[in-house]
């Protein structure tokens, strides 16, 4: 019997896997071998005899029926285990919810398209806003391989093809690449815990009702800690005042002779107050970051400045997304372990100050 794989490999696609099955009766028909050949020729084969069964003592038509049946199942049981060994991928967090977010969506992105099955024995941050499916805290992965990304926001293809061992991944692994195959598991996987989608829908809901017909643009303004200085060596880009007005022309731009409010969310309010002078601006208070996360999620497009928070409210939301292109400064240490286009996806659109 011979099962022939094709490589998931891209790379290596026009070479098939050959695996043979050969079954070894004796003259009593009671002892088996499965012989197992594989390589990545048909001319080039490698055998593996697996144990054979113990020969029946005492001969008999009945015991000959029983040994057969029991070989036959382990045979069975052998034959799936080469053709179908299952492999897990897990992963360690780091960093608050969006870092989280994006260490856990390419981790089952990584998994899905190596045929692997995705699992994490700890939720993080995740578990306390979002229905996560892929949790099993009795995993043991002590012995599992690590692999880490090289840098925090390019994409590496040798994350692509990882060994076919048990494997950690680890890392920021801030690449969209990684996961948007996955898309539709990934958004199932990002469905809110109930209390907080309730609290989300009852604050749009309230919006809507007061601004009948109204296309609701939801705005994230990251400043925080990224206005510290050491922040700002490390290589992060702060949006000016003069970005958000640029932003909101051009999606004013994109939905022409639409009334459209702009919903702001931000970690540092009054500097919003201060400098986003728009007439068509609503401002939300201040309130835990899952709250403020579902709300501008659930809008119809977004509109953010920089950050991995902000950037997944867009992602989310999955409608018109601006983003401001200048979140990581050139020629800073930042710059070098980071790549626009596999940072932000391509369909999304950068402004500068």
């Amino acid at each position: 019997m011979a099962v022939h794989l094709k490589s998931s490999n891209p790379n290596t696609v026009s070479k098939s896997h050959v695996v043979k099955f050969m079954l070894s009766f004796d003259s009593n028909n009671t002892q088996i071998d499965l012989h197992v050949y594989a390589n990545s020729s048909a001319n080039n084969e490698r055998a593996l005899t697996l144990p054979s069964s113990t020969q029946n003592p005492n001969n008999s038509l009945a015991n000959e029926s029983s040994s057969s049946t029991r070989t036959t199942t382990a045979q069975q049981s052998a034959t799936s285990r080469a053709i179908a060994t299952k492999l897990y991928l897990t992963t360690w967090f780091m960093g608050r919810l969006g870092n989280q977010m994006f260490i856990y969506a390419s981790m089952v992105g990584l998994a899905r398209a190596q045929n692997r099955v995705p699992v994490i024995n700890s939720g993080g941050d995740l578990v306390n806003t979002f229905q996560i499916t892929n949790l099993n805290e009795n995993i043991n992965t002590n012995r599992w391989k690590w692999v880490s990304e090289s840098a925090f926001a390019i994409f590496e293809s040798k994350l692509m093809n990882l060994p076919p061992i048990n494997i950690i991944v680890t890392g920021y692994l801030q690449c969209w690449r990684y996961f948007q195959h996955a898309q539709d598991e990934i958004r199932r996987e990002f469905t809110f815990v109930p209390s907080i989608q309730k609290e989300a829908d009852a604050v749009l809901a309230s919006c809507r009702s007061k601004l009948q017909n109204h296309v609701i643009v939801g705005v994230h303004v990251r400043r925080g800690d990224l206005v510290l200085s050491r922040n700002k060596r490390l290589g992060y880009g702060v949006a000016k005042a003069s970005y958000f007005v640029k932003a909101f022309a051009k999606m004013r731009s994109l939905l022409p002779n639409q009334n459209i409010t702009f919903l702001v969310a931000s970690d540092d309010l009054t500097w919003c107050i201060d400098n986003i002078n728009d007439t068509s601006v609503t401002f939300l208070p201040k309130m835990d970051a899952g709250s403020h996360f579902a709300i501008l999620s659930s809008c119809d497009h977004v509109i953010l400045s920089s950050g991995t928070f902000g950037w997944w409210i867009a992602w989310l939301a999955n409608g018109t997304t601006i983003y401001y292109k200048d979140h990581i400064r050139k020629n800073t240490p930042l710059y070098f372990t980071y790549k626009d286009s596999d940072y932000y996806p391509p369909w999304w659109i950068g402004l500068r100050n």
